[in-house]
């Protein structure tokens, strides 16, 4: 029975294992990362000094950052947090409190506290648990979720004690949770920050080591008697305070020192995996509709980011008896076509673009044609125009010169309207000052494999209803944002 499983606890940990180990991811700078956690489709939050960062996982198992999640910095949340799918709700801790915000209005919003049954709300249900005693959890830190959002898992201090346990609550039929249980693999040190693989392997930091460094356990939730064993991504001399998963492909926050230079601060490590293959279905220029339906869903109803083909792509293309406009622009479908982890990233990059206007009304003026927010360059366009004339020569010329010296970055480049004319006309307008820049920093030595353009015609206006011609101008725009 001991030998059956200890080889299943191994088999569940093989994913993670192929003989390597954690490396420094590129995403990290000097200072420290923290608080890793699971977002929206696939994609990952963590923080940099107060400043929460929303990113991907890359084909090289890498993060690769593209908007700043303001919406995530408003809330007062411990770092780590559950985010609900299923719902479009938030659950986080704040001050050892547990709360929940909804998604309202491009927002998060409506926070109130989450009721527990026997912490701070009435039992309402059986529990014959004589291990627990959710009447003595006094603070609650660093939720996260499993089996689709009917159980959550966290870290607790009880009163009287100075130590962190895991427990769990499963969700009631009146959306509230039941009374929790305290897991039998915790110990008299801190158990913190768990993270669910499959509903199947739970992950957790802990310094119930000899020398109290913080590292990452697992154990197998299948099995109710099963002890943490120490995880192969940790190292003995290092602490591990956090970990996602996203397909398999693992990232840990971890002090290990990269290089042995002695930089030893708090930064994000992935497992590398072998890379996937990109995908390669593009669709010709010829067949993008010329109208989306209305009343979609801003996000559905955008499904096409256009850049140009590599010479190999085009090429391949035309073997196939693709037919393709001289300049070799395609539309590379968002929903179908293309990876899950693709998709992952274009649903944020579109969400991201189409709903983070507000900030264009405090943009500073960087030129007289120009103007910028923290995350994005934004150029203004005439009424019914798609051309930017040569008051824009020197912007441009700018705008390439720093995209250069930013060589590993790539950029997406947003076409908008005000919301005067047909839906049609504004949907193909956008396109067409979108791609206007697009091709204006090719022009100027941008290499088109790092650009991608797309437009969204009269959605994500920066002022809705406008009445005067300066607010009408504050939507007719295009915005440049940093891909990676």
């Amino acid at each position: 029975m001991a030998l059956a499983l200890t080889v299943a606890m191994q088999a569940a940990e093989e994913p993670f294992e192929a003989g390597q180990e954690l490396i420094y991811s590129t995403i990290n700078t000097t200072g420290t990362e923290r608080g890793l956690s699971i977002y929206k489709r696939k994609q990952v939050i963590f923080f940099r000094n107060d400043t929460a960062y929303v990113a991907a996982v890359s084909f090289n198992s890498d993060l690769d950052p593209f908007w700043i999640a303001t919406e995530i910095e408003e809330l007062p949340l411990d770092e780590q947090f559950a985010y609900d799918i299923y719902t479009d709700k938030l659950i986080f801790s704040s001050e050892g409190s547990l709360y929940q915000s909804f998604w309202r209005d491009n927002k998060w919003t409506f926070r109130t506290h989450v009721k527990m049954e026997g912490v701070n709300a009435r039992m309402k249900h059986p529990y014959n648990d004589s291990i627990s005693e959710p009447k003595k959890i006094q603070r609650i830190f660093h939720p996260t979720l499993a089996k689709k959002g009917d159980r959550l898992y966290f870290a607790a201090q009880s009163k009287g004690r100075t130590d962190l346990d895991i427990w769990y609550s499963d969700r009631t039929p009146d959306d509230t949770w039941m009374a929790p249980h305290r897991l039998p693999c915790n110990t008299a040190f801190n158990e913190d920050h768990p993270f669910v693989v499959g509903d199947s392997l739970l992950y957790f930091s802990s310094n119930r080591s000899e020398n109290r460094r913080a590292n990452l356990y697992y154990v197998d939730l299948n099995d109710t008697e099963s002890k943490a064993r120490i995880s192969v991504l940790s190292q003995p001399n290092s602490d591990e305070i956090g970990i996602v998963v996203v397909d398999n492909r693992v990232h840990v926050i971890s002090n290990r020192c990269p290089g042995g230079d002695g930089t030893c601060d708090d930064n994000i490590y992935k497992l590398e995996i072998v890379p996937r293959a990109k995908p390669h279905t593009p669709i010709t220029f010829q067949d993008i509709p010329e109208s989306i339906p209305q009343g979609e869903d801003p996000i559905e109803a955008m499904p096409y980011i256009f850049r140009t083909l590599t010479e190999s792509e085009a090429a391949e293309a035309l073997k196939r008896g693709d037919s393709l406009r001289a300049d070799h622009i395609v539309a590379t479908q968002h929903q179908g076509s293309i990876s899950p982890e693709q998709m992952a990233k274009t649903d944020s990059l579109l969400k991201a673009a189409l709903t983070a206007n507000e900030e264009n009304l405090t943009a500073t003026q960087v030129t007289k044609n120009i103007a910028r927010t923290r995350d994005k360059i934004i150029f203004y366009f005439d009424l019914d125009n798609d051309q930017l004339g040569a008051q824009y020569d020197e912007d441009l010329t700018t705008l390439a010169r720093t995209m250069n010296e930013d060589s590993e970055s790539s950029f997406l480049i947003c076409g908008f309207t005000d919301e005067r004319g047909p839906a049609d006309h504004n949907q193909d307008l956008s396109v067409r000052r979108a791609q206007t820049v697009f091709q204006a920093l090719i022009d100027r030595g941008i290499n088109s494999s790092r650009l991608m353009f797309t437009g969204f015609g009269e959605r994500g206006l920066v002022i809705k209803n406008a009445q005067t011609e300066e607010q009408h101008a504050k939507n007719r725009r295009v915005e440049i944002r940093k891909i990676r």
